[in-house]
């Protein structure tokens, strides 16, 4: 099916607007990781901010912002909860005392590795019968479409 632009005036069909079928996509991908997550008790805020952590040890709390895609009061508050838990730990930055480096605690790990398969499921069965070319185009114009947006 190809997207098709409206005219000035008239109604846009959901169909051939991107934003909602990207919306729509968002959606069925977090459905059942959102029930799985809970049982775990956390939610997609906590499960961002240990797959951002489980990427490299002391990253800062702008860092965690960017690629979490969460607002600072935001992710402070559920940092100081992951820390209260020891899934976290906090610490003065080495080179500027003024930043925050954020690590994952062992507890942490041991979290996000029980996770982590039922993620990459939900994108095995996203990408199922994509050949290896197809996966890769749908990365590279995903994350054109970001460039795009972030431009």
């Amino acid at each position: 099916m190809t997207a098709t632009r409206s005219k000035p005036g008239e109604a846009v069909s959901f169909e051939g607007f991107l934003p909602y079928q990207v919306a729509r996509l968002a959606y069925l991908l977090n459905l059942d990781l959102v029930e799985k997550l809970r049982h775990e008790g956390i939610n997609i805020a906590r499960w961002r901010i240990l797959a951002v952590l489980a990427m490299g040890d002391g990253i800062t709390i702008s860092e965690i912002i960017d690629r979490a895609m969460m607002e600072q009061s935001a992710l402070s508050r559920v940092l100081m909860t992951m820390e209260e838990e020891e899934y976290v730990r906090r610490v003065s930055g080495r080179e500027d005392a003024r930043y925050v480096e954020v690590f994952l605690t062992e507890k942490g790990r041991a979290l996000f590795n029980a996770l982590d398969p039922v993620v990459r499921r939900r994108q095995n069965r996203l990408l199922k019968d994509f050949s290896p070319q197809e996966t890769e185009a749908a990365f590279a114009l995903l994350r054109r479409l970001i460039r795009n947006l972030s431009e």
